[in-house]
């Protein structure tokens, strides 16, 4: 552990992820690890009221409040389930990194989630309570609210892709690999999910299914 952290990591992980990562290992790879689940965790709980439409049951001040108090425990489950994850299977194509560090990585990778809760207030701002109403998205949007809708679109998009790129680099410098086999180092644990929930789909179809029972037709 360093005496003393060598970079800006909220600047320097959008251009500089390797050595912002590097960097933060070397001094303290929990640094500020409450603080990012929470502004990971935000904007998840903001997505989560919208879809249970909890606008029409809660003020908006009461909706914003909760989610901002609660924010901390979804972050920091999903932060360490993704970093369990890739430290388990990264040992399977020779990463090095510890559990610590990789979580380090996954937590650092997701600063960019302030631009998702930027994006949440602007939201607020324009649409109100009705952002988390459920007539929100059959409502009509003309004129400058459509153009604001297609403008954070593209916005999210782009936020997404370079979030996900700050992640392979994170990853591999954390796993002591290259981008590329820290891209392998999240698909395998994505696959993995996917056959594990394939599964799960078929056994209980298989289940539900041999319950049936069949009536004779007379």
């Amino acid at each position: 552990m360093g005496d003393k952290l060598t970079v800006n990591p909220w600047l320097e992980i959008w251009i500089r992820p390797r050595q912002t990562i590097r960097a933060i290992i070397q001094y303290n790879s929990s640094y500020l690890f409450s603080l990012l689940c929470l502004i990971y965790g935000f904007p998840v709980l903001l997505q989560v009221a919208q879809n249970l439409s909890l606008g029409d049951r809660y003020p908006l001040g009461a909706i914003v409040l909760g989610c901002l108090v609660l924010a901390v425990v979804p972050g920091y489950i999903m932060i360490n389930l993704a970093a369990g994850l890739f430290y388990w299977t990264g040992k399977w194509i020779g990463g090095i990194g510890t559990f610590q560090n990789i979580r380090g990585a996954v937590a650092w990778s997701n600063v960019p989630s302030l631009v998702n809760t930027l994006i949440w207030i602007m939201n607020m701002l324009m649409f109100g309570k009705r952002i988390f109403s459920a007539g929100f998205f059959v409502m009509p949007v003309l004129g400058g609210e459509l153009a604001f809708v297609v403008l954070v679109s593209f916005v999210q998009l782009a936020v997404a892709v370079w979030a996900f790129i700050i992640l392979l680099k994170a990853l591999g410098e954390a796993q002591g690999f290259s981008a590329w086999k820290g891209l392998l180092n999240v698909l395998i644990p994505i696959f993995i999910i996917f056959i594990g929930a394939s599964l799960l789909v078929w056994f209980l179809t298989l289940i539900t299914g041999g319950a049936q029972v069949n009536v004779p037709i007379k």
